[in-house]
Formats: C-alpha cells, sequence, structure tokens
C-alpha cells in the first residue's frame, strides 16, 4: 500500500564551470539566446543584466520560455534520464519535464551567465521512509514496478499530491 504519491524535483545550475559536453551545450546555446532574444528589453543598449530588464519591464520574464525552447532538444537528448539524481543502485531517475529557468545574465559579462534546469519526476508511489530513504515506484497501474531507493537531500524537493476524501464515521 502506498503512503502517498510524490513528485521528485531537481534544480541543476549551469554556469562559466561546466563540467561535460550537456552543460557546455546548454551555458552557450542559452547565452547566444540571451544575447538575440534580450535587445527589445534593453532599451537601446542602457540596460545589460536580465535583473534590471525585468525590473524595468517584467515582460521581460519571457526571456526564461524563449531560451526554454533553444534547449529542448539538447534536454531530449538525455532520454528523460535525470543527470543529477540518481538512486542508491546509480540508476537515473526518470523525469517527465524539464523548465529552464535564467538566474542571472549579463549582455557585457559571460561569466555572469547562470541558467538552471528543474527536473520533475513522473508520479512516484511513496512505499515507505526509512531515516533519509524514500522507498519508490513508479506510479504504473498496469505493472507490478520494481521499488527503487532515492535518499534526500537538499537538492530533491519532494511535491505531495493531496487527494481530497469523504470520511465516513
Amino acid at each position: 500500500m502506498a503512503l502517498a504519491y510524490i513528485n521528485l524535483s531537481s534544480k541543476q545550475y549551469f554556469n562559466f564551470m561546466c563540467k561535460n559536453d550537456f552543460e557546455r551545450r546548454i551555458y552557450h546555446d542559452t547565452y547566444k539566446e540571451f544575447q538575440k532574444k534580450s535587445k527589445i528589453y534593453s532599451l537601446n543598449h542602457s540596460l545589460n543584466t536580465f535583473a534590471e530588464m525585468v525590473q524595468a519591464n517584467e515582460r521581460a520574464n519571457a526571456l526564461h520560455q524563449k531560451l526554454n525552447y533553444i534547449v529542448m532538444n539538447t534536454i531530449e537528448g538525455l532520454e528523460n534520464q535525470m543527470p543529477i539524481l540518481n538512486d542508491e543502485e546509480g540508476n537515473s531517475i526518470l523525469f517527465d519535464f524539464a523548465e529552464l529557468n535564467i538566474y542571472a545574465s549579463d549582455l557585457l559579462n559571460k561569466a555572469g551567465h547562470v541558467v538552471s534546469i528543474t527536473y520533475t519526476s513522473p508520479k512516484l508511489v511513496l512505499h515507505e521512509i526509512v531515516g533519509d530513504l524514500l522507498i519508490l515506484s513508479y506510479d504504473a497501474r498496469n505493472n507490478n514496478n520494481e521499488t527503487f531507493i532515492v535518499k534526500m537531500n537538499n537538492d530533491i524537493v519532494v511535491n505531495y499530491e493531496k487527494k481530497r476524501e469523504l470520511v465516513y464515521s
């Protein structure tokens, strides 16, 4: 019996200290797109940082979505496997969707460009909690899925799906 149905989310940051090809691709592609798409919000080059652009015009928040489009194919290359979250056996946790956000960026300083991708798992069945370990399985109603264990840490967010039920007395 399930204790709850949950989703796990984990956030990966991308900055100038890229460690692998995937991170470099996300970093460089988003910065190049930021340079192109932010021109309409920079007020004739008087605003250089993303924060300044948003402060001057809230519509600059649309840049999150515009940069998300440019990395969709790169993210699809992950084949729905989170690159930053594994179970205790080293298997990648699957994700249903990934969302890119601009943390900071600067048209005059590429090193000031930082974006993040938040990966969110499909619905998981929480079977048990033992200390800081979650015993989970993927929610597949027709299959008897095997359980796996994920160790909780500060980088994981648990999203609890609360269902409203009638209580009879």
